[in-house]
């Protein structure tokens, strides 16, 4: 997740107050959480030297917030509470009941898919510049989990198509997003860093913003 340095209002003790903050985190892993925008992602961490240590539910809206140097908080990419609940009108209820019903059906079928990704890439990472293995091992899993989610979109086009996308559209997103993600020098898997993926009139323009950890998330909200 990439930080972004937020304005903050001042509150009347004198603190910063953070409309954008998450109040939710320790929510993430119980079977219901109290916020009506919660759309389940797993989170893989890892070491500063590319070393996964395990996988963590977190929320597909929840980014790095930067308040100052060193100075970070868990901020939710949807916005205030208002703009959160505009979202969520926007949306509408269905839409996102069917976005969370896939993304645990994929998430059930394929259990460990990011986290070969992670392991792979890690592996590419740690590699010297002059050997190929474990880049082509990575290419490899790249291919596997694109074939997966091709698979997956396919069998359930109909309700994909409920959420603005077509099944072969979406794959070959994920699959230009995941392939520009093997060939840069970064661990984490992308995702919307500022907005949510899907918006009633369909799809976004490609971009890297794909969020491969939700599984069936991709783009910005236009603006």
């Amino acid at each position: 997740m990439l930080s972004e340095r937020q304005p903050a209002a001042i509150s009347a003790t004198g603190e910063p107050e953070l409309r954008d903050r998450c109040h939710f985190g320790r929510e993430f892993d119980r079977t219901s959480i109290d916020c009506p925008a919660f759309q389940r992602a797993q989170f893989i961490a890892a070491t500063s030297y590319g070393k996964p240590l395990g996988t963590h539910v977190a929320c597909a809206h929840l980014v790095v917030g930067e308040l100052g140097t060193n100075q970070f908080y868990p901020r939710c990419a949807l916005g205030t509470d208002v703009e959160r609940l505009g979202w969520i009108a926007m949306m509408g209820p269905a839409r996102l009941e069917v976005q969370r019903a896939l993304g645990a059906e994929f998430e059930r079928l394929y259990p460990d898919s990011l986290r070969k990704l992670i392991a792979a890439k890690a592996e590419s990472l740690a590699e010297p510049p002059d050997r190929r293995t474990s880049r082509l091992a990575l290419a490899a899993v790249v291919r596997d989990f694109v074939e997966e989610f091709g698979v997956f979109v396919t069998t359930h086009a109909s309700r994909i198509a409920e959420l603005g996308f077509s099944a072969s559209d979406l794959t070959a997103r994920v699959a230009i997003v995941l392939g520009e993600w093997q060939n840069s020098a970064r661990l984490d898997l992308p995702r919307g860093e500022e907005q949510p993926a899907m918006r009633p009139e369909g799809p976004a323009p490609s971009s890297d913003d794909t969020a491969v950890a939700g599984g069936l998330t991709a783009g910005r909200r236009p603006v």
